[in-house]
């Protein structure tokens, strides 16, 4: 199927807010991970969206929060068009726009491991009326100012913020069975990247064969199960390279590479950087 999409969208160093309209069913073309929170506001439509280990079934009105560093995709579902508002941020909002107290409030979501959150009716009013101010403004830049549609994104996270305190978190088994065994495979994959891991070894721990597996974890997540694996141990090695000052080579072992120069390797295609590279570029004060 053509897909066509329009995209409307403010951006500076700290905020990037963003409204899309797809015609056609589409799927996210690559992986996705980024070092912002992000909140993602399904507004028609239904969506497929994995997130490091869990594959989740949204349809209108869905509020998804991935954090920073995690890992997701989306995918085609039930209908053919969707229509998307998200909003990611960096802590520097929060400073340099309405103060550092806020951070325990708009964060709550994404440190209390919430994933997903759908607002009762009468919330869903509220939240649309500021989200479709937010839309007017980026559709019409021209007389829109950025300072006021910054505030009004950082008034749809307070909202949701004050809702979810209010409510639990939805009970996850409420998810068909296929999901359940995909979010089972991948977060096996995420507590065993540091091991040989193959086809045959999952197969026989889920007791499902081997082209069962690798057809319906891509049909379902989006990813091949060895991509999947690499993302996953590129992902801890960033974070390794971050936060610790462990030597390269330590950190491809550790993460599940056989040697040096395969870790190199697959790290360059996946992050455009070497590991040193990424170490500097990151800010780490750690020497590679």
């Amino acid at each position: 199927m053509n897909i066509q999409a329009k995209h409307y969208k403010l951006q500076d160093d700290e905020l990037l807010i963003a409204y899309s309209q797809y015609f056609g069913a589409f799927d996210m073309p690559d992986n996705h991970m980024h070092d912002t929170f992000e909140l993602y506001y399904l507004m028609s439509g239904e969506r497929n969206y994995f997130i490091k280990d869990r594959l989740y079934q949204l349809r209108k009105g869905d509020i998804v929060f991935i954090p920073k560093y995690e890992l997701h995709r989306t995918l085609a579902a039930g209908t053919p068009h969707h229509d998307r508002f998200l909003i990611e941020f960096s802590e520097r909002l929060f400073w340099e726009t309405i103060g550092e107290s806020y951070d325990e409030i708009l964060l709550r979501p994404y440190l209390r491991g919430i994933r997903t959150f759908r607002p009762k009716p009468e919330e869903q009013l509220v939240l649309d009326g500021i989200v479709y101010r937010i839309i007017r403004d980026l559709k019409h830049p021209q007389t829109a100012h950025a300072l006021q549609v910054k505030l009004l994104a950082i008034d749809v996270m307070l909202f949701l913020a004050r809702c979810l305190e209010r409510y639990a978190e939805d009970d996850s088994e409420s998810d068909p069975p296929i999901h359940r065994k995909i979010s089972d495979i991948a977060a096996y994959i995420n507590t065993h990247y540091m091991c040989p891991l193959t086809l045959a070894q999952l197969s026989e721990t889920f007791s499902l064969s081997p082209h069962y597996i690798s057809r319906i974890f891509k049909e379902k997540t989006g990813f091949s199960f060895i991509q999947y694996l690499t993302y996953v141990r590129i992902g801890e090695a960033k974070r390794l390279l971050r936060e610790s000052d462990r030597k390269v080579l330590e950190i491809a072992d550790q993460v599940g590479f056989e040697n040096l120069a395969h870790f190199n390797r697959v790290f360059k295609q996946t992050v455009q950087l070497s590991p040193s590279q990424y170490r500097r570029m990151s800010g780490s004060p750690l020497s590679p």
